[in-house]
C-alpha cells in the first residue's frame, strides 16, 4: 500500500517520495537552460566580437602562427576546437588551414580541432538534460535509438548531413549512442566535405595559375562525388527511419 500524505494544521504536506521525484526533473530543467545559455552566450560571443575579423585577415594570421614555432600547430589545432564549439563552421577553418599550413598540415590540424571541439558539445549535452528533452518529446526517442543501432556508421551518416555541426551535435548528445562511436564516426564523417575545401585554401595561395587550378579542379570533383555521397546517405537514413517506424506501429497496436 502506498503512504499517504502527513495532514498538519489543515495542510497536506507532500511525501518524501514526491520531493525526491520533483528535484531531479527542476535539476534537469537547470541544465537544460544552463545548456542553452551557454551555447547561446558562446556565439555571440564570437559572432560579435573582432574574432570573426581576425580570422578572415589570413596575413595576419600567418605571421602570429609562424611566430610560435613548434607550438604553432596545438595552439591552432585548440583555437579550432573552441571556435568550432562556439558554433562558427568548420569548413571556414579548413579554407582557412589550407591557405595558411597547406593541404596536409591545415587538414590534420583543423580535423584535430574539429574532433575536441564537437566531442565537447557532445559530452556537455549529455551532461545538460537529455532525460529531460527525451520525457518532454518522446518523438526524439525513435530517432534516438535509430542512430544508436547504427552506431559508427550512424554517426558517419548523420555527418553527411547539410545541417550545421552544432546541431548534429546537440542531435547525438541527445541520442544514446557510445562515446567512442561518435568519436569514431565523426572522425571519419568530417573528412569528405574537409578535404575540397582545404585544396580550396591551398590552391588559392599558390604561385602559378595551373598549380591553383589542379587544386581547385581536385576540390571540384571532390565535392561532387561528396555530393552523390550526400544524397545516398539521406536515402539511406529516410529508408531506416520509415522502416524503424513501420515496425513500432504493431507494437503500438497490440
Amino acid at each position: 500500500m502506498k503512504e499517504c500524505a502527513d495532514v498538519k494544521d489543515g495542510k497536506v504536506e507532500p511525501m518524501e517520495g514526491d520531493v525526491a521525484a520533483e528535484s531531479p526533473g527542476r535539476q534537469s530543467l537547470l541544465r537544460v537552460l544552463l545548456l542553452a545559455g551557454v551555447l547561446i552566450g558562446g556565439m555571440a560571443v564570437v559572432y560579435f566580437s573582432p574574432v570573426r575579423q581576425w580570422i578572415q585577415d589570413v596575413p595576419r594570421v600567418r605571421q602570429s602562427i609562424i611566430s610560435l614555432g613548434i607550438w604553432g600547430y596545438p595552439i591552432c589545432a585548440l583555437a579550432v576546437a573552441v571556435l568550432v564549439s562556439c558554433g562558427i563552421p568548420r569548413l571556414v577553418f579548413c579554407a582557412v588551414g589550407g591557405m595558411i599550413l597547406g593541404f596536409w598540415p591545415g587538414l590534420i590540424v583543423v580535423q584535430i580541432g574539429t574532433i575536441f571541439g564537437y566531442y565537447s558539445v557532445f559530452l556537455f549535452v549529455r551532461w545538460g538534460g537529455r532525460d529531460w528533452v527525451m520525457h518532454h518529446f518522446p518523438k526524439l526517442r525513435k530517432w534516438s535509438d535509430l542512430i544508436h543501432e547504427q552506431g559508427i556508421v550512424g554517426v558517419m551518416l548523420a555527418r553527411q548531413l547539410p545541417i550545421h555541426g552544432t546541431l548534429i551535435n546537440l542531435c547525438l548528445g541527445l541520442s544514446h549512442v557510445k562515446h567512442r562511436h561518435f568519436v569514431m564516426g565523426t572522425a571519419i564523417g568530417v573528412i569528405p566535405e574537409a578535404v575540397p575545401f582545404t585544396l580550396v585554401g591551398a590552391g588559392l595561395v599558390k604561385g602559378s595559375m595551373a598549380a591553383a587550378g589542379r587544386y581547385l579542379a581536385i576540390a571540384a570533383i571532390t565535392l561532387g562525388l561528396v555530393w552523390v555521397a550526400c544524397r545516398y546517405a539521406l536515402r539511406v537514413i529516410r529508408k531506416s527511419g520509415a522502416t524503424a517506424v513501420n515496425a513500432a506501429e504493431p507494437e503500438g497496436q497490440e
